[in-house]
Protein backbone atom coordinates (compact mmCIF):
# COMPACT_ATOMS: atom_id res chain seq x y z
CA UNK A 1 0.00 0.00 0.00
CA UNK A 2 1.31 3.44 -0.81
CA UNK A 3 0.37 6.89 0.51
CA UNK A 4 -0.98 5.62 3.52
CA UNK A 5 -2.02 7.72 6.28
CA UNK A 6 -3.91 7.93 9.58
CA UNK A 7 -7.15 9.25 9.24
CA UNK A 8 -7.56 13.04 10.51
CA UNK A 9 -11.21 13.94 12.07
CA UNK A 10 -11.61 17.97 12.18
CA UNK A 11 -14.47 19.63 14.21
CA UNK A 12 -16.82 22.20 12.61
CA UNK A 13 -17.45 25.58 14.35
CA UNK A 14 -20.44 24.41 15.63
CA UNK A 15 -19.06 21.24 16.95
CA UNK A 16 -16.36 22.84 18.10
CA UNK A 17 -19.21 25.42 19.84
CA UNK A 18 -21.25 21.97 21.49
CA UNK A 19 -17.96 19.85 22.28
CA UNK A 20 -19.16 17.29 20.31
CA UNK A 21 -18.76 15.68 17.05
CA UNK A 22 -22.25 15.13 15.05
CA UNK A 23 -23.01 11.64 13.22
CA UNK A 24 -20.36 12.01 9.97
CA UNK A 25 -17.77 13.01 12.09
CA UNK A 26 -18.38 9.88 14.91
CA UNK A 27 -18.62 7.47 12.22
CA UNK A 28 -15.67 8.45 10.87
CA UNK A 29 -13.32 8.41 13.68
CA UNK A 30 -14.87 4.71 14.62
CA UNK A 31 -14.23 3.97 11.14
CA UNK A 32 -10.50 4.58 11.48
CA UNK A 33 -10.20 3.40 15.04
CA UNK A 34 -12.01 -0.40 14.13
CA UNK A 35 -10.51 -0.54 11.30
CA UNK A 36 -6.57 1.35 12.18
CA UNK A 37 -6.79 1.05 15.57
CA UNK A 38 -5.81 4.93 15.57
CA UNK A 39 -6.96 8.22 14.53
CA UNK A 40 -5.81 11.93 14.74
CA UNK A 41 -8.76 14.19 16.38
CA UNK A 42 -7.43 17.81 14.55
CA UNK A 43 -7.21 20.81 16.98
CA UNK A 44 -8.84 19.84 19.79
CA UNK A 45 -6.11 21.70 22.86
CA UNK A 46 -5.33 24.86 23.04
CA UNK A 47 -2.04 25.32 22.22
CA UNK A 48 -0.89 27.61 25.30
CA UNK A 49 -1.87 24.53 27.15
CA UNK A 50 0.31 22.63 25.48
CA UNK A 51 3.49 25.38 25.52
CA UNK A 52 3.12 25.40 28.90
CA UNK A 53 3.13 21.89 30.03
CA UNK A 54 5.98 21.40 27.55
CA UNK A 55 7.75 24.22 28.60
CA UNK A 56 7.88 22.77 32.29
CA UNK A 57 8.65 18.85 31.09
CA UNK A 58 11.36 20.46 29.13
CA UNK A 59 13.18 21.65 31.87
CA UNK A 60 11.92 18.90 34.38
CA UNK A 61 13.92 15.79 31.56
CA UNK A 62 16.78 17.86 31.68
CA UNK A 63 17.23 17.40 35.41
CA UNK A 64 15.73 13.52 34.76
CA UNK A 65 18.76 12.87 31.54
CA UNK A 66 21.47 14.74 33.75
CA UNK A 67 21.16 12.93 36.81
CA UNK A 68 20.02 8.97 35.75
CA UNK A 69 16.62 9.21 37.22
CA UNK A 70 14.65 6.87 34.92
CA UNK A 71 15.16 3.85 32.97
CA UNK A 72 15.48 3.58 28.96
CA UNK A 73 11.67 2.52 27.35
CA UNK A 74 12.34 -0.67 25.48
CA UNK A 75 16.21 -1.11 26.25
CA UNK A 76 16.96 1.39 24.07
CA UNK A 77 18.49 4.91 25.48
CA UNK A 78 16.50 6.73 22.99
CA UNK A 79 13.32 7.00 25.29
CA UNK A 80 11.66 7.64 28.72
CA UNK A 81 8.80 7.44 30.55
CA UNK A 82 7.54 11.35 31.61
CA UNK A 83 4.90 12.02 33.52
CA UNK A 84 2.91 15.36 33.11
CA UNK A 85 2.88 17.64 36.32
CA UNK A 86 -0.24 17.34 38.12
CA UNK A 87 0.03 18.86 41.57
CA UNK A 88 0.12 22.34 40.16
CA UNK A 89 -3.26 24.01 38.88
CA UNK A 90 -1.76 25.74 36.45
CA UNK A 91 -1.33 23.44 34.11
CA UNK A 92 -4.74 21.32 34.67
CA UNK A 93 -6.84 21.89 32.04
CA UNK A 94 -9.90 20.35 30.95
CA UNK A 95 -8.98 19.99 27.06
CA UNK A 96 -5.85 18.04 27.92
CA UNK A 97 -7.16 16.01 30.64
CA UNK A 98 -10.88 15.44 30.10
CA UNK A 99 -11.28 16.38 26.41
CA UNK A 100 -14.60 16.07 25.25
CA UNK A 101 -13.95 14.71 22.13
CA UNK A 102 -12.44 12.13 23.58
CA UNK A 103 -14.40 11.41 26.03
CA UNK A 104 -17.32 11.61 23.28
CA UNK A 105 -15.46 8.82 21.50
CA UNK A 106 -14.70 6.78 24.47
CA UNK A 107 -18.07 6.19 25.10
CA UNK A 108 -19.00 5.17 21.94
CA UNK A 109 -15.70 2.38 21.21
CA UNK A 110 -15.55 1.67 24.54
CA UNK A 111 -19.25 1.40 25.78
CA UNK A 112 -21.11 3.77 28.53
CA UNK A 113 -18.76 4.97 31.30
CA UNK A 114 -14.97 4.27 30.27
CA UNK A 115 -12.54 4.55 33.19
CA UNK A 116 -9.94 6.86 32.71
CA UNK A 117 -6.86 5.17 35.36
CA UNK A 118 -3.46 5.42 33.39
CA UNK A 119 -1.67 8.72 32.91
CA UNK A 120 1.79 8.99 32.05
CA UNK A 121 3.98 10.57 29.00
CA UNK A 122 6.51 9.30 26.41
CA UNK A 123 9.82 11.56 25.57
CA UNK A 124 11.91 10.58 22.45
CA UNK A 125 15.24 12.30 23.40
CA UNK A 126 17.15 14.73 21.00
CA UNK A 127 19.94 13.69 18.57
CA UNK A 128 18.90 9.95 18.78
CA UNK A 129 20.00 9.22 15.25
CA UNK A 130 19.80 5.77 14.55
CA UNK A 131 18.33 4.63 17.36
CA UNK A 132 14.53 2.65 17.70
CA UNK A 133 12.40 0.81 19.77
CA UNK A 134 11.49 -3.20 18.21
CA UNK A 135 7.66 -2.95 16.94
CA UNK A 136 5.68 -4.00 19.95
CA UNK A 137 2.33 -3.89 21.84
CA UNK A 138 1.96 -1.87 25.24
CA UNK A 139 0.29 -5.47 26.11
CA UNK A 140 2.57 -8.76 27.70
CA UNK A 141 -0.64 -11.05 28.14
CA UNK A 142 -3.19 -12.60 25.91
CA UNK A 143 -5.03 -9.75 25.73
CA UNK A 144 -8.68 -10.16 24.28
CA UNK A 145 -9.44 -9.89 20.70
CA UNK A 146 -11.55 -6.84 20.64
CA UNK A 147 -11.73 -3.15 21.79
CA UNK A 148 -10.65 -2.81 25.72
CA UNK A 149 -8.49 -0.07 26.33
CA UNK A 150 -7.65 3.13 23.96
CA UNK A 151 -4.84 5.42 25.32
CA UNK A 152 -4.80 9.25 24.27
CA UNK A 153 -1.80 10.58 22.80
CA UNK A 154 -0.84 14.50 23.05
CA UNK A 155 1.73 15.67 21.34
CA UNK A 156 3.33 18.88 23.16
CA UNK A 157 5.17 20.05 19.83
CA UNK A 158 4.81 19.09 15.78
CA UNK A 159 5.46 15.52 15.98
CA UNK A 160 6.81 13.92 11.96
CA UNK A 161 9.97 12.11 11.13
CA UNK A 162 12.63 14.52 12.44
CA UNK A 163 11.23 15.12 16.17
CA UNK A 164 10.40 11.18 15.89
CA UNK A 165 6.74 10.36 15.53
CA UNK A 166 5.89 7.10 16.66
CA UNK A 167 5.71 4.62 14.13
CA UNK A 168 2.07 2.89 13.91
CA UNK A 169 1.15 -0.37 11.93
CA UNK A 170 -2.29 0.69 10.94
CA UNK A 171 -4.92 -2.15 11.11
CA UNK A 172 -2.80 -4.28 12.85
CA UNK A 173 -5.04 -4.70 15.99
CA UNK A 174 -7.34 -6.18 14.01
CA UNK A 175 -6.31 -9.76 14.04
CA UNK A 176 -3.65 -9.57 16.43
CA UNK A 177 -3.14 -12.06 19.62
CA UNK A 178 -0.21 -12.94 22.01
CA UNK A 179 0.77 -15.69 19.50
CA UNK A 180 2.17 -12.76 17.59
CA UNK A 181 4.41 -11.94 20.42
CA UNK A 182 7.98 -13.24 21.41
CA UNK A 183 7.06 -15.84 24.42
CA UNK A 184 9.59 -14.19 27.79
CA UNK A 185 11.81 -16.26 28.69
CA UNK A 186 14.98 -15.95 30.91
CA UNK A 187 16.81 -13.24 29.14
CA UNK A 188 13.54 -11.18 28.56
CA UNK A 189 13.49 -7.90 30.52
CA UNK A 190 11.57 -4.89 30.21
CA UNK A 191 11.60 -1.69 32.51
CA UNK A 192 8.53 -1.05 34.37
CA UNK A 193 7.13 -4.37 34.09
CA UNK A 194 6.70 -7.96 35.50
CA UNK A 195 7.29 -10.71 32.88
CA UNK A 196 5.89 -13.85 33.27
CA UNK A 197 7.79 -17.01 31.81
CA UNK A 198 6.03 -18.17 28.79
CA UNK A 199 3.52 -15.05 28.62
CA UNK A 200 4.06 -13.14 25.32
CA UNK A 201 6.40 -10.38 25.97
CA UNK A 202 5.78 -6.85 24.64
CA UNK A 203 7.79 -7.68 21.29
CA UNK A 204 6.42 -8.91 17.85
CA UNK A 205 7.65 -11.87 16.28
CA UNK A 206 9.94 -10.98 13.18
CA UNK A 207 8.39 -13.20 10.75
CA UNK A 208 4.78 -11.72 11.59
CA UNK A 209 5.96 -8.35 11.26
CA UNK A 210 7.42 -9.18 8.06
CA UNK A 211 4.45 -10.84 7.02
CA UNK A 212 2.14 -7.44 7.90
CA UNK A 213 4.94 -5.16 6.52
CA UNK A 214 3.76 -7.11 2.74
CA UNK A 215 0.03 -6.00 3.30
CA UNK A 216 0.47 -3.08 4.77
CA UNK A 217 3.32 -1.07 6.05
CA UNK A 218 4.12 1.28 8.80
CA UNK A 219 3.76 4.72 8.79
CA UNK A 220 4.95 7.83 10.92
CA UNK A 221 2.16 10.49 10.97
CA UNK A 222 2.19 13.79 10.87
CA UNK A 223 0.52 15.85 13.73
CA UNK A 224 0.54 19.14 15.22
CA UNK A 225 0.51 20.60 18.61
CA UNK A 226 -3.16 20.80 19.65
CA UNK A 227 -3.65 17.43 18.27
CA UNK A 228 -4.94 14.01 20.29
CA UNK A 229 -3.82 10.84 18.81
CA UNK A 230 -6.56 7.86 19.92
CA UNK A 231 -4.82 3.94 19.43
CA UNK A 232 -6.50 0.75 20.37
CA UNK A 233 -3.78 -0.77 22.72
CA UNK A 234 -3.57 -3.31 20.51
CA UNK A 235 -1.60 -1.54 17.77
CA UNK A 236 1.39 -2.39 17.03
CA UNK A 237 4.17 0.74 17.17
CA UNK A 238 7.79 1.33 17.91
CA UNK A 239 9.41 4.53 19.07
CA UNK A 240 11.78 6.37 16.55
CA UNK A 241 14.91 7.80 16.58
CA UNK A 242 14.36 12.16 16.99
CA UNK A 243 16.74 14.14 15.22
CA UNK A 244 16.18 17.53 16.41
CA UNK A 245 17.67 19.43 19.06
CA UNK A 246 14.82 19.27 21.60
CA UNK A 247 12.43 16.94 23.15
CA UNK A 248 9.70 15.08 21.63
CA UNK A 249 7.44 14.88 24.55
CA UNK A 250 3.72 13.41 24.06
CA UNK A 251 1.28 13.08 27.43
CA UNK A 252 -0.42 9.02 27.43
CA UNK A 253 -4.22 9.15 28.95
CA UNK A 254 -5.44 5.35 29.31
CA UNK A 255 -9.30 4.67 28.75
CA UNK A 256 -10.29 1.05 29.95
CA UNK A 257 -13.93 -0.26 28.69
CA UNK A 258 -16.23 -0.85 32.39
CA UNK A 259 -16.58 -4.52 31.18
CA UNK A 260 -13.16 -5.18 31.17
CA UNK A 261 -12.07 -6.73 34.28
CA UNK A 262 -8.76 -4.53 35.57
CA UNK A 263 -9.92 -3.58 38.85
CA UNK A 264 -6.08 -2.97 40.33
CA UNK A 265 -5.01 -0.01 37.87
CA UNK A 266 -5.22 3.20 39.25
CA UNK A 267 -3.48 6.70 38.09
CA UNK A 268 -2.06 8.67 41.41
CA UNK A 269 -3.09 11.59 41.45
CA UNK A 270 -2.18 14.22 44.56
CA UNK A 271 -4.65 14.99 46.67
CA UNK A 272 -4.64 18.74 46.55
CA UNK A 273 -5.77 18.41 43.15
CA UNK A 274 -8.39 15.88 43.90
CA UNK A 275 -11.29 18.39 42.77
CA UNK A 276 -10.12 18.68 39.92
CA UNK A 277 -9.68 14.98 38.90
CA UNK A 278 -12.63 13.93 40.62
CA UNK A 279 -15.12 16.66 38.69
CA UNK A 280 -13.71 15.28 35.35
CA UNK A 281 -15.07 18.08 33.39
CA UNK A 282 -18.73 16.88 34.22
CA UNK A 283 -18.35 14.29 31.19
CA UNK A 284 -19.17 10.98 31.41
CA UNK A 285 -16.34 9.12 32.62
CA UNK A 286 -15.13 7.30 35.80
CA UNK A 287 -11.87 8.80 37.31
CA UNK A 288 -9.75 5.56 38.69
CA UNK A 289 -7.37 7.26 40.87
CA UNK A 290 -5.77 6.74 43.97
CA UNK A 291 -5.53 10.48 45.91
CA UNK A 292 -2.24 10.89 47.01
CA UNK A 293 0.36 13.74 49.09
CA UNK A 294 1.53 16.00 47.30
CA UNK A 295 4.97 14.94 48.46
CA UNK A 296 4.39 11.54 46.48
CA UNK A 297 6.64 10.98 43.71
CA UNK A 298 4.05 10.95 40.89
CA UNK A 299 6.58 10.37 37.51
CA UNK A 300 8.21 7.68 39.19
CA UNK A 301 4.29 6.20 41.13
CA UNK A 302 2.93 6.38 37.41
CA UNK A 303 5.62 4.48 35.82
CA UNK A 304 4.69 1.17 37.36
CA UNK A 305 1.54 -0.29 35.50
CA UNK A 306 -0.44 -3.39 34.22
CA UNK A 307 -3.07 -3.64 31.61
CA UNK A 308 -3.48 -7.21 32.40
CA UNK A 309 -7.14 -8.11 33.91
CA UNK A 310 -6.97 -8.86 37.61
CA UNK A 311 -9.36 -10.83 37.82
CA UNK A 312 -9.12 -14.65 35.87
Amino acid sequence: MTGDTPRVISASPEEFSRRAYDCKNIQAALEALHQDGFVVLKSVVDIEHVDAINKHMTIEADDIIQNNKKPFNHRVKSNILQAPPLTDPQYLHNDVFFNPFVIQLMNIYLGANPIWNFVTGNNALPRTEGLRQPVHKDVIFNHPNCPFYVIANIPLCPFNKTTGSTEFWLGSHAHTTGADQIPVDEKSELANATLVLGDPSADIKPEVLEARRQIRPPVQPICEKGDICLRDLRTWHAGMPNESDHYRIMLALGYQAQWYPNHTLRAKLPLSQGNFFMKHGSLPVEVRADLLSDESDFGKLNDTFSFKYSVE
